[in-house]
């Protein structure tokens, strides 16, 4: 019996060892990139805003994830009254989404 308790403390310990190794090479190999607060993505955006969202949500995400963008600006490019609501939902649940018209891309660039 008391082998068996031990075999089983050995593999726990293997597994936590294992884990905090992991931890470690996750850490060394996956850094994040320094962050490029910088760099603006230009969205032209036109009509109801077909696939804006989808747009939107996966630039946040690499920006998340990889760290490689600034903000994004949705550039209102002929919007029907249906696609300005959604691009002002998205702005407004995003602190790096931003809604413009093309006059106004100027303005956010200096």
């Amino acid at each position: 019996m008391q082998l068996w308790q031990d075999g089983l403390v050995a593999m726990l310990a293997a597994i936590g060892l294992a884990s905090l190794m992991w931890t470690v090479v996750r850490a060394a190999l996956f850094s994040r990139p320094e962050q490029k607060q910088d760099i603006l993505v230009l969205l032209p955006a036109q009509g109801d805003g077909e696939n804006l969202e989808q747009q939107v949500r996966q630039l946040s995400r690499l920006r998340y994830e990889q760290g490689v963008l600034g903000m994004v600006l949705v550039v209102d490019c002929g919007l029907s009254e249906e696609g300005r609501k959604l691009a002002k939902v998205l702005s407004r649940e995003d602190r790096w989404v931003s809604v413009c018209k093309k006059e106004e891309i100027g303005s956010y660039l200096s």
